[in-house]
């Protein structure tokens, strides 16, 4: 009995696989929200110079209840920005004159023979309380020069994302998916409780770096896993599942942080859950198939039973036909291993191999870059975060029957669109609910496109490059993470140009997937020949034909007419055939 035979008998969707399912969701929700967290670890308040700060308005009787607005209001300038949202300078201060002594009735410009102009802030800044206790921008004093370090702290998270899809796809081929899940997990657990006392900036990068790193690295195994275990049938939903499950931590990360408001009180409470969740991997059972991939029968054979056993399946006394395990390793073992070259090699397969790319780039951009402005709305940002994340539960709902009704390329292209225009349509509303509502339609298409571009990536990929390409475009996704804070900085230029980038490289990818050809309904490719055949324009289908013709003995190529009659596959298809796959 073949491998692909057995695993159906322990069944498709049992109680075991319900409970690899449940955890990995449950885990990918605390990782999600060690992701979402610096939303709140960095948010933005009103700072100022800390000017006088011993002056407590005590000679004033009249000053006292509000001796702060009067010494910003004589000690500080107007804004530098006509459109700051804060009524002082946030960076200068006037320049004092020596000796000068607090009095709310005679300003530093009433003293004679002393130019009155701004500088820099010299002692430090002050920050709002009254609705973050403590962030990481008043803890490590990121304002003004080192403003740009908050985004910098979250794009090398992201980077860490970046290093552990190169590394942990390759270690779970190795040592084994569930050897590599304890190892992420390990190495997210300890970046996001140590982040929690981090004692500057640096610190606390090199700790989120090692956490994203972890992030990444737990959840590719993992993943792995329950496609491995769970039937055909049941994959979609599953996938669904851990996507709707994903979202449940915005809601968790949201509430926490409307009662919590010191940052490093919230790093805890969302990084200690990681900590029980170590015993519920160690009931979790290694891949049959890796298993059987290293030879490993006998052990393989175990955990199918143990599994069966959880099931309440029964199962035959004689497994596996070890004659046909033995003769599928050794074809494996002996085939040239395809590599990221032969993604780029032809030029049908090269196209679609960037097109993908940049559509993932651009999902991931878009998503987080969302995900990461709900401030910036005009609305209670705690409330605007949780229904960012409500939005991805009816998106994928979405994307689970609309990828079916419509096809892939269809809602690809759509989607992306949607949120492109959607994010463009932003700039033009005022803050409010109005321009909430806009931005969560934006919210709903790129999540629903997301979702969708992993099918659609497995199937445009021919079966020898398959999980080449979804790893590459996991990569490309990693860079657009990287990207979205430090594209959110430009803001400070002018305030509607994230919008522009995000919404113009959305509407840009949309446009792009009509390149693509449809994969709804039609057979996988299973060699790179037919993976470069499907879709491949009329333009490629000459370069090819002269680059491939037969040279005669006096060095001349055949004219167009006798290269149409050569028997290759790719000149065999009626127009009919050639509108059908896109041609």
């Amino acid at each position: 009995m073949k491998l692909e035979e057995i695993i159906p008998l322990v069944g498709n969707f049992g109680r075991y696989q319900l409970f690899v399912v449940l955890y990995a969701g449950v885990l990918s929700a605390v990782g999600g929200m060690v992701t979402f967290a610096d939303v709140f670890f960095a948010a933005e308040t009103d700072h100022w110079c800390q000017v006088l700060p011993k002056e407590n308005c005590s000679s004033w009787v009249e000053f006292q209840d509000n001796c702060t607005d009067v010494k910003k209001s004589i000690l500080l300038p107007p804004p530098e920005n006509e459109d700051s949202k804060y009524p002082y300078s946030t960076c200068q201060q006037w320049d004092l004159p020596p000796g000068y002594e607090f009095d709310p009735y005679e300003p530093p410009s009433d003293v004679e023979n002393h130019t009155y102009g701004r500088v820099p802030c010299k002692d430090g800044w002050e920050y709002d309380t009254s609705q973050y206790e403590t962030t990481t921008i008043s803890d490590f004093d990121l304002v003004c020069d080192k403003k740009s370090l908050r985004s910098l702290a979250q794009s090398i998270y992201f980077a860490g994302f970046l290093v552990g899809s190169f590394i942990f796809g390759s270690l779970s081929d190795w040592i084994g998916r569930k050897k590599t899940v304890i190892f992420g997990l390990l190495l997210l657990a300890c970046g996001a409780i140590v982040t929690t006392f981090s004692v500057n900036i640096y610190m606390y990068m090199a700790f989120r770096f090692v956490a994203g790193f972890g992030n990444m690295g737990f959840y590719i195994p993992l993943y792995v896993l329950v496609i491995e275990f769970v039937g055909n049938s049941w994959r979609t939903a599953a996938t669904m599942a851990l996507g709707i499950l994903y979202a449940c931590g915005y809601f968790f990360l949201a509430t926490a942080a409307m009662y919590i408001r010191d940052w490093r009180r919230l790093s805890m409470i969302v990084s200690l859950p990681l900590l029980p969740l170590f015993v519920p991997v160690l009931f979790i059972q290694e891949s049959v198939s890796w298993l059987v991939s290293k030879g490993r029968i006998d052990e393989a054979e175990v955990v199918i039973r143990r599994v069966a056993k959880i099931n309440r399946k029964t199962l035959p006394d004689v497994l596996f036909d070890r004659d046909d395990i033995k003769d599928e390793t050794e074809s494996k073992t002996s085939a040239i291993p395809p590599s990221v070259i032969d993604l780029f090699k032809t030029p049908n397969m090269a196209a679609k191999t960037t097109t993908i790319m940049i559509n993932w780039t651009v999902n991931n951009l878009v998503y987080y870059g969302l995900a990461q402005s709900t401030d910036n709305l005009g609305v209670d940002e705690y409330w605007a975060f949780f229904v960012s994340g409500a939005v991805d539960i009816p998106a994928l709902i979405y994307a689970t029957f609309g990828v079916e009704w419509f096809g892939r390329k269809r809602n690809t292209a759509v989607l992306e669109l949607i949120a492109g225009i959607a994010c463009l349509a932003t700039i033009f509303i005022p803050l409010g609910i109005w321009r909430t509502v806009v931005a969560m339609i934006g919210k709903f298409g790129v999540s629903a496109s997301y979702s969708i571009i992993y099918l659609y990536t497995s199937e445009l990929f021919p079966t020898p490059v398959r999980s080449i390409g979804v790893g590459m475009g996991a990569v490309a996704a990693q860079l657009g993470g990287i990207l979205s804070p430090i594209i959110l900085l430009l803001g400070d230029y002018l305030e509607s140009l994230p919008l522009i980038v995000f919404g113009s490289s959305a509407v840009l990818a949309g446009l792009l997937v009509l390149l693509l050809p449809e994969t709804k309904g039609r057979k996988l490719p299973q060699t790179l020949e037919e993976g470069e055949e499907i879709g491949k324009c009329r333009c490629m289908r000459r370069t090819h034909e002269e680059d491939t013709a037969p040279v005669s003995e006096n060095g001349d190529r055949p004219d167009e007419e006798s290269a149409l009659n050569l028997p290759n596959p790719a000149f065999l298809y009626t127009k009919e055939e050639e509108v059908e796959i896109g041609v």
